[in-house]
């Protein structure tokens, strides 16, 4: 196989490539599990082997800790190796936003209250989040990781949680400052945010972002994201496909469609739109991968 990390920056610069390259940005401890590995930092890099993946995503954080509810490992910045200059697989370091990190302490529904009845203290909180992911992304780019994403969902299924106005003077400063220190290590900088974007679009632009990392296809508008956004796009397969033994054949048939639509203007990485944080999730993903495979949109494992 082709060095990934040569593979995937040349996906990036738009150069000419044979296939699709593959990846995820969340694989939690039961999907290790169930492919017989222990979620440690090196099984990450064993089961892309085992998947064909030319990416390895490592959620980082200040504190080793878990996301209590899909079960995902955070990594310490520290628990990167300076031989990981040596390896073969793109690695991208993954850091919560700010607004992100206050949701995963006090919970959405304190933090979108405290945003209307105590916007004061909740724009200090906003702030120390702030300068405690500015320190993990120094952290990160001494670790030589060839791209960091940002997880920071700031929309639901129908518009973002709050007015993109607010958003835009209080998340754009940080995103531009992090953006442009990110740029100046030579590191490439994408967003995951869940939820309909088209709101978001213009503070989204703003940011001089490389791309979207595990977006729900299902509620945007890819064409416009195309348009305003552009760059590489981490996503492909929705949970709905994920979550049944058996993906109707229709289904199966817009993901080849999907799948060649952006292999053609090469900018795609397909991964889960969702994680991959079931055990269940094993043997179906594989079979979603056979299909791909024999159809010709990606390389056999």
């Amino acid at each position: 196989m082709q060095n990934s990390v040569v593979r995937v920056k040349n996906l990036l610069k738009n150069s000419c490539r044979n296939s699709v390259p593959k990846g995820e940005v969340w694989v939690g401890s039961a999907f290790l599990k169930s492919a017989g590995l222990e979620d440690t930092l090196e099984n990450h890099f064993c089961l892309a082997a085992q998947l064909g993946h030319d990416m390895v995503c490592l959620p980082l954080s200040e504190k080793p800790e878990r996301n209590s509810s899909l079960g995902y490992r955070y990594f310490e910045p520290r628990e990167l190796s300076s031989d990981f200059r040596d390896r073969t697989l793109f690695l991208s370091a993954v850091i919560d936003g700010p607004f992100q990190r206050m949701v995963n302490q006090r919970g959405l529904m304190e933090v979108l209250m405290g945003w209307t009845q105590d916007k004061a203290s909740t724009l200090t909180a906003y702030a120390e989040e702030r300068k405690t992911a500015l320190e993990l992304i120094d952290q990160c780019l001494e670790k030589a990781v060839d791209a960091i994403i940002f997880a920071d969902d700031l929309a639901g299924e129908q518009a973002p949680f709050i007015n993109p106005l607010e958003l835009d003077t209080v998340c754009t400063p940080f995103y531009m400052q992090a953006v442009s220190s990110i740029r100046k290590a030579g590191v490439l900088v994408l967003l995951h945010c869940c939820g309909n974007l088209q709101q978001l679009i213009p503070l989204m632009k703003s940011w001089n972002l490389d791309g979207l990392a595990a977006i729900q296809v299902s509620h945007n508008d890819l064409g416009l994201l195309d348009k305003e956004i552009g760059g590489i796009l981490i996503a492909g397969i929705e949970a709905t496909l994920l979550e049944k033994d058996t993906p109707s054949p229709d289904e199966m048939e817009a993901l080849k469609r999907f799948v060649a639509h952006y292999a053609a203007q090469e900018r795609l990485i397909l991964s889960s739109n969702c994680g991959l944080y079931r055990p269940d999730f094993w043997g179906r993903l594989q079979r979603i991968y056979r299909a791909l495979e024999l159809n010709g949109c990606i390389a056999p494992v």
